[in-house]
């Protein structure tokens, strides 16, 4: 299939990322920065596409990684109530520490698992709440609309990760480090629970000394994880140009082809070319778009394309399963994502369920893909990293627009393109 992308749209996409950068810069989640890039999307969109739209939506942007100094401080607190439980003979008094030592050990893995691992908003109620906003540019169709595709990106840009710049992939075993302390301090806590129930005082400081141990080996991992970001708006340094300004691109430049290209559009297919807010916050754009069109999306069959992190030319993946959150991709979607690339002469291997990936992709996070997924609406997730060298930048100051190298969004613009073509076949 030839599909070519001349250089004026090339210089367009590019441009744009430049563009948003420096009349803009960092973005981060709730920022009047992110709510100023939403608006120049839409009017871009307002450019090229049928109606242009920003939905506004309210969460907690700072509960998504700030419950990691909430864990930090819970389980600290725990340890040291162990070491003070040794000066109190009273049973009723040691007892109702002991429950408080449990609970304190208890909740941050709790927490960990909600808020992390599944993506849900547990403890954002406690965490101050603002505004953000979906962008959305649609292609209408003549007549009844029988089939709904989007296109999504998200405009927002990530805290910085202050660990990550200092240790690179360092952070990773620093973390499992630390989630593994907090895993050997619930087990001991829970029976230290059982002793002060059964009143056995001879057995009370059974676990002084590696406590101790704990807290002396467990300090680096801790230090580090209260710090995992900045305080406060002093995070709000990283441009995101390819984490995901590059994708914003794509979703533009699609946009400016689907104007004199309306030929491609599929009958009776409506696009939705999304720009999402607060991805870095836990996908809480996305939620909250599948919360308001959900219904509508199930009822359209709808299809979901979504794109993050557009690096270089040469290591497309269609990601099919992410292992943080457990969420596995549409197959359908997955597939037409790879025969759109095929038909473009570009190889997307898939990414997925691999021991590798499993391992590594545990502390990953997730993809705007992954609120659809988990509504059963049929998504799947384009990708472009170098992950060898990715650490030098991904969610820090230098992630600039140099980053993202010579050919890496006129290739996902085809793929793009070859998607929908496929589709009216």
């Amino acid at each position: 299939m030839e599909i070519s992308v001349s250089k004026e749209e090339s210089d367009f996409m590019y441009g744009f990322v430049k563009k948003i950068v420096k009349e803009i810069g960092p973005r981060m989640p709730c920022s009047p920065q992110e709510a100023k890039a939403a608006q120049i999307i839409k009017d871009e969109f307002k450019k090229t596409c049928d109606d242009a739209i920003i939905e506004s939506f309210s969460c907690h942007p700072k509960a998504f990684l700030g419950w990691i100094k909430v864990d930090v401080m819970m389980v600290c607190t725990s340890m040291i109530l162990y070491l003070v439980l040794q000066l109190f003979s009273d049973y009723i008094i040691s007892l109702l520490i002991g429950i408080i030592i449990f609970s304190l050990a208890f909740l941050p893995l709790l927490i960990l698992w909600e808020e992390f691992f599944n993506y849900k908003e547990f403890i954002d109620p406690f965490f101050r709440k603002k505004y953000s906003q979906n962008t959305i540019g649609i292609f209408k169709p003549d007549g009844e609309i029988k089939k709904i595709i989007i296109f999504s990106s998200h405009a927002d840009s990530a805290i910085e990760f202050k660990l990550q710049k200092i240790l690179g992939y360092g952070f990773i075993p620093l973390a499992f480090g630390g989630i593994f302390i907090m895993l050997i301090w619930f087990a001991l806590s829970f029976i230290i629970l059982i002793i002060l129930i059964l009143n056995i005082v001879v057995l009370k400081g059974i676990f002084f000394g590696t406590v101790i141990w704990l807290l002396f080996i467990g300090t680096p991992c801790f230090i580090g994880l209260f710090f995992f970001v900045p305080l406060g708006d002093k995070g709000n340094v990283v441009p995101g140009s390819v984490d995901n300004l590059s994708s914003c691109a794509v979703i533009q430049g699609l946009g400016r082809y689907l104007n004199t290209h309306r030929e491609n559009i599929p009958e009776h297919t409506e696009i939705r070319l999304i720009s999402f807010g607060c991805e870095e916050s836990g996908l809480r754009g996305a939620f909250r778009y599948v919360e308001k069109h959900g219904n509508e999306l199930k009822k359209k069959d709808a299809l979901v394309f979504n794109m993050d992190g557009l690096e270089t030319p040469d290591k497309f993946h269609a990601i099919e399963f992410e292992p943080t959150t457990r969420t596995w991709h549409s197959q359908e979607v997955i597939q037409r994502i790879i025969d759109a690339a095929e038909s473009v002469g570009v190889t997307v291997p898939r990414l997925g369920a691999g021991k590798l990936e499993k391992t590594l992709g545990r502390l990953s996070g997730g993809s705007d893909a992954a609120a659809f997924s988990k509504a059963g609406i049929k998504a799947g997730f384009l990708n472009s990293a170098d992950w060898k060298t990715r650490s030098n930048y991904y969610h820090q100051s230098e992630d600039t627009p140099d980053k993202i190298k010579p050919g890496t969004l006129e290739t996902a613009l085809k793929i793009c393109i070859a998607f929908l073509i496929n589709q009216a076949d």
